[in-house]
């Protein structure tokens, strides 16, 4: 068991060793103020604070975790043995991993004002990550690493708990059917656009449905096959129709229908529409949907279009009973938005408290492989190894993002289905 001193004992303090130490690590710790206490304790110590203290790990604090409200941070990022460090202080331990930590689980930068993109995000080039070529590393893991050896340096009978990476498989069912379930008007109404737009390949694919029945979108049957052994969850948009907002109403049988039946073997989350982030009280309205569909209550989510803004979306969705999000990643790039691959628990900068509700961060989106960065499929696997090696190495949590529809093997999405194969083949 660790022990550790600070002068002072602050919400952000406590908030950040509960993430490393229980969350990342898996150990217990002790936090003290009493200087007498930690001096006589036969723990394992680290010191968080200027005072030179023997027979402890020392990190000399910056000031943030002891800041209240939010303001600009002038970050310098070194890099060591190809890891960035943030915070540079001095000591034995040149900076302050704790601050780091916490100015990336929480999101820190995204509270302050930026210019977002056209969906109202927060984009991942505007990150201190992405400027600064680390997007691409789970740096709270590395950091946690590298204190993890130093307290080995100092106490080499130190044991930490073995772990390995673990996996999970996500899909957001933004649209359940290409034509099934939606209706006559709907159907002949899209087939009367194909015709008039000459969309050769629509117009075949819904020739194709009147005489076969089989739906593009329907790819359920080939996701269960393939995701067998795998922890898979999905996250179903059952907003009213807007412009991004296109999914089969929820009153259509065909719909709750196909819901019942995932839930037999997986568990089922809201996926809050677009409209949902100007509009919170719909979240609940939406929730209620899916709650009378299944009987039971929903408890997780991921927002519609990752949209995200801090703190009123998080707040909003603790408000509506949610308990574990899964938002916590970029549209435009892949990689580590919080800078971890851990669950972990939301931090209100605003309230400067913990709040009841996990964070799930993924690391690959398939719209992100083949709409933003415009790979082919076989660059896509390559990220993908890129990606799962780096969650590997630092035996964390690798969870990807995926769509029913984007494994249709139709337009954009011709030669996908081999990158899904090949990423549920990795996890396995």
């Amino acid at each position: 068991m660790m022990i550790i001193y600070s002068d002072i004992i602050s919400s952000r303090l406590i908030y950040t060793l509960n993430v490393i130490f229980k969350y990342v690590i898996g150990i217990d710790y002790e936090l003290t103020n009493h200087q007498t206490d930690f001096e006589t304790s036969f723990k394992h110590k680290i010191n968080y604070s200027v005072k030179n203290i023997d027979n402890s790990l020392q990190i000399i604090p910056s000031n943030l975790l002891f800041q209240k409200g939010v303001v600009e941070q002038d970050i310098q990022v070194d890099w060591i043995d190809e890891i960035p460090f943030l915070f540079k202080t001095n000591g034995e331990l040149p900076y302050d991993i704790f601050a780091a930590t916490f100015y990336m689980i929480t999101r820190y930068e995204e509270y302050l004002p930026f210019e977002s993109d056209i969906h109202g995000r927060f984009s991942a080039e505007n990150s201190l990550a992405f400027k600064n070529g680390f997007l691409k590393k789970p740096v709270v893991n590395l950091w946690v690493m590298f204190l993890q050896k130093k307290l080995l340096e100092l106490s080499p009978n130190l044991c930490f708990p073995i772990k390995k990476i673990s996996f999970l498989n996500t899909l957001d069912i933004d649209i359940a059917y290409a034509y099934k379930a939606k209706g006559i008007i709907r159907f002949w109404g899209g087939f009367a656009k194909a015709i008039l737009k000459r969309n050769q390949e629509e117009i075949g694919l819904r020739k194709n449905y009147i005489t076969s029945k089989k739906d593009p979108f329907d790819t359920y049957n080939f996701i269960e096959k393939h995701s067998e052994n795998v922890n898979t969850q999905y996250f179903f948009l059952l907003g009213n129709r807007a412009e991004f907002d296109n999914n089969i109403h929820p009153s259509k049988r065909g719909l709750k229908k196909l819901i019942l039946k995932l839930s037999q073997q997986h568990k089922i989350g809201i996926h809050p529409s677009y409209q949902s982030n100007q509009k919170p009280e719909k979240v609940a309205k939406e929730i209620k949907r899916l709650e009378k569909i299944l009987g039971d209550k929903i408890t997780i989510s991921r927002q519609h279009f990752l949209k995200m803004s801090f703190p009123s979306t998080y707040e909003n969705l603790i408000n509506n009973g949610v308990k574990v999000d899964y938002t916590m990643g970029f549209a435009s790039q892949v990689g580590f938005r919080a800078g971890i691959c851990n669950v972990y628990p939301f931090y209100n900068l605003e309230k400067e408290a913990a709040r009841p509700l996990w964070i799930v961060p993924f690391q690959v989106m398939d719209g992100t492989l083949n709409q933003y960065l415009k790979l082919n499929p076989e660059q896509g696997i390559q990220e993908i190894k890129s990606l799962i090696d780096e969650v590997n190495s630092v035996n964390g949590l690798f969870v990807s993002l995926w769509h029913n529809s984007s494994l249709s093997e139709t337009d954009i999405w011709k030669g996908w289905r081999k990158v899904y194969k090949e990423m549920l083949t990795l996890m396995k």
